[in-house]
């Protein structure tokens, strides 16, 4: 908030040099006066043009700079135009002379707007004299205006209401609107830097502040008394320790005119990108904050419900009004209270819920439905949830139950990242953390491999999935810290899973497996030559950029070429691609296509044989492949597939969701099964049927490394 401060108009003085010559920021707005850092200029830029005014915005430091302005402003101003004098005490009455717009009004022969005070202008566009401003016309009449600069409708009713205040309370007009709080003894008068004169102005309805930091909410019914008359359209603003006050206010007005009304969570503000967030205040004034949600809107009946997206979930895939998808067995809902993290269906528990009251100063996260113990897949879900809070929202986090508090405590320097293990497990005496690596401490069972933890056994497809919840969007490699080796093809479906070189210990010395796609000739995995914490000569190796895969076109009739398996069994005979018509045909049949298919309604779609097991869930030609080998049959029978957003749908028959996001991973494109045929997912996760999962990006794409220099910070 830029404010102007008048210096003396009745003193004459030298014209001041170039420094003093007018700014031009747009075809009728000029700034005058010191600006240093271009505040002034770049809060008038946003002002709307006013038809046959030019408008003239600073702030003088003294009689030289209004001796400039009085020279500057009829070569600026073209007969025939009005000019607005934007410069604080420009229409106030000097010591032993009249305003200094009036004397401009005679000289130009032109109506001139003044202040008649002080001046500020207002972030997003517009200006707001403390006093209001005064029309000056060439023959000396003079009238008074409103405040506020584009006029809004509602002005003239807003500042009526200011001079007849309830009692118990003061009423302030600012620049968005009204200012309402409990009045009190000895209570000092707002100053100009005070916060609420920053909210922006919106012309098309009034903005009521409910609230001052320090002072208690005001009473709920004094202030409906006199808001009634306002236009329902209006938006409540909770400042101080007001939220709950700001609430019950909206939903008085709400059933009283019986349409929704809208209140934000705080202060509305423009952040830096000139976005309008709601910044909330401690009840004290110390501290704030931005809520995640900036506005809720509150109706006759029901609960306030969030308005608009939630910024900082917006890229996941909605799950219904204010509610976004973490995975598919986890959603968020944004509500009045904070953040619920619950299943898909909710049930009976729904409404009560939602009614929670919040509490303005915290962030309150909400987890698993009443009365249900907690499952354990939804601790890396909530990892993921809090990193993507601001550092700000997560210093103010509760967790219901409150046994979950121990997640917003920061780990030991001396810990993994992710510890995956049994309890009192404990990482090995050679590790110690390097901030290179995406380290997880697993305790592995030596002779079968199997990954244990208190919760039980998990599946390597499990495991991978786990990680990513914790580790996205870390750029990292993976460092795998195992009581045991962890099975080599293990090691490289995680990277696969995760599209991140995982490095993990063996009996024979450290491996790094490196994630695959179709669209990149694969590498085997690569033994390093060092012991951890690993050469740079080592970790330049494993990030060296694979090449491109050679241009794949269609296959062609029976007999062509055969499919090689790059990293099937030792040994194994070569696989053949099933012939298939054009890159554009829509259907892909690499098994006999079931009597009575469904035409289709054009989408990809791959028909394929069931493989025994979920290591090998496909068939090809009869055998059994891997994912990976299904991926390469896919993408040379339709080479055009890979690396677009459309959907591939499979036909395989029934499928479990990492197979799916392993097949995204290397097609680089999105991938559909059935969703009744999704294993652990429920049947009604997507209204057409279909259950989705897009590629991962693991981070560091090794194609942007240069195997020459430091890929990642010094230890």
């Amino acid at each position: 908030m830029a404010r102007g401060s008048g210096g003396s108009p009745s003193q004459p003085g030298a014209r001041r040099g170039t420094a003093s010559a007018l700014n031009w920021v747009g075809e009728q707005l000029a700034v005058v006066g010191p600006d240093p850092h271009g505040a002034i200029a770049s809060l008038a830029a946003l002002m709307p043009p006013e038809s046959g005014v030019v408008t003239v915005v600073g702030q003088l430091a003294g009689p030289d700079d209004w001796a400039f302005l009085t020279e500057a402003l009829p070569i600026a101003v073209p007969p025939g135009s009005a000019a607005r004098l934007a410069v604080s005490g420009a229409g106030m009455d000097a010591a032993g002379s009249g305003p200094p717009a009036a004397a401009l009004a005679r000289q130009l022969q032109a109506d001139v707007y003044a202040p008649s005070g002080q001046l500020l202008l207002i972030p997003g566009g517009g200006m707001f004299a403390i006093d209001g401003w005064r029309w000056f016309a060439p023959d000396g009449r003079v009238r008074r205006g409103g405040r506020r600069h584009p006029r809004p409708h509602w002005e003239a009713e807003v500042d009526t209401l200011v001079r007849h205040a309830a009692p118990g309370v003061r009423a302030y007009a600012v620049p968005a609107g009204i200012w309402l709080f409990t009045d009190a003894p000895h209570l000092p008068e707002p100053g100009l830097d005070d916060l609420v004169l920053a909210v922006p102005m919106d012309r098309d309805r009034v903005t009521v502040v409910l609230g001052r930091p320090g002072t208690p909410p005001p009473d709920a019914e004094a202030v409906f008394s006199l808001v009634e008359a306002l236009d329902p359209s209006m938006l409540i603003a909770s400042y101080g320790d007001a939220a709950g006050a700001a609430l019950q206010l909206a939903g008085t007005v709400a059933r009283h005119w019986d349409t929704p009304v809208e209140v934000a969570t705080g202060l509305p503000t423009l952040d830096g990108a000139d976005r309008l967030v709601s910044v909330s205040l401690d009840a004290d004034g110390q501290g704030w904050w931005t809520p995640p949600v900036s506005r809720l809107r509150c109706t006759a009946d029901g609960p306030p419900v969030p308005v608009g997206p939630v910024d900082f979930l917006a890229d996941l895939r909605p799950a219904g009004p204010g509610s976004y998808r973490l995975n598919e067995r986890w959603v968020v809902e944004a509500t009045q209270f904070g953040l619920w993290v619950r299943p898909p269906f909710a049930g009976q528990h729904l409404g009560d819920v939602r009614r929670r009251p919040g509490q303005s100063r915290r962030l309150m996260i909400l987890v698993g439905l009443p009365g249900l113990p907690l499952p354990d897949d939804v601790l890396p879900v909530l990892h993921m949830l809090l990193n993507r809070l601001t550092a700000e929202a997560r210093a103010r986090v509760d967790f219901e139950p409150a046994e979950l508090d121990h997640l917003l405590t920061p780990d030991s320097t001396d810990r993994p990242d992710v510890v995956l293990a049994a309890q009192r497990s404990t990482p090995p005496r050679w590790w110690h953390r390097d901030s290179r690596f995406f380290a997880v401490l697993l305790t592995v069972d030596g002779p079968t491999g199997t990954v244990r933890t208190d919760a039980g056994d998990v599946e390597p497809g499990q495991l991978g999935e786990i990680l990513a919840a914790y580790r996205d969007p870390d750029p990292r490699p993976v460092l795998l810290i195992g009581s045991a080796p962890v099975a080599p093809d293990v090691e490289q479906l995680l990277a696969d899973q995760l599209q991140a070189v995982t490095i993990g210990r063996r009996a024979d010395g450290w491996w790094a497996s490196l994630p695959r796609r179709v669209d990149r000739q694969p590498r085997p995995a690569i033994r390093l030559t060092t012991a951890f914490p690993f050469s740079d000569d080592d970790l330049a190796t494993v990030l060296t950029p694979p090449r491109p895969a050679p241009p794949r076109a269609p296959s062609g009739p029976p007999g062509a070429a055969p499919l090689q398996a790059p990293f099937g069994p030792a040994g194994a005979a070569p696989l053949r691609a099933p012939s298939g018509p054009s890159d554009a045909a829509p259907l892909l049949a690499l098994a006999p296509v079931p009597e009575g298919f469904p035409a289709g309604d054009g989408s990809r779609t791959v028909v394929a044989a069931r493989g025994p097991d979920q290591r090998q869930p496909f068939r090809l030609d009869g055998r059994p492949v891997t994912a990976w080998e299904f991926a390469i049959a896919v993408a040379d029978q339709r080479p055009g597939w890979a690396g677009r957003p459309e959907p591939v749908r499979l036909e395989v028959g029934e499928i479990a969701e990492p197979m799916l996001r392993l097949l995204a991973n290397y097609l680089r494109a999105p991938v559909s099964a059935r969703s009744r045929l999704v294993a652990d997912v429920p049947s009604a996760t997507a209204a057409s049927g279909w259950f989705t999962v897009t590629p991962r990006d693991g981070g560091v794409d090794p194609s942007s490394v240069d195997p020459h220099q430091r890929s990642f910070p010094q230890r």
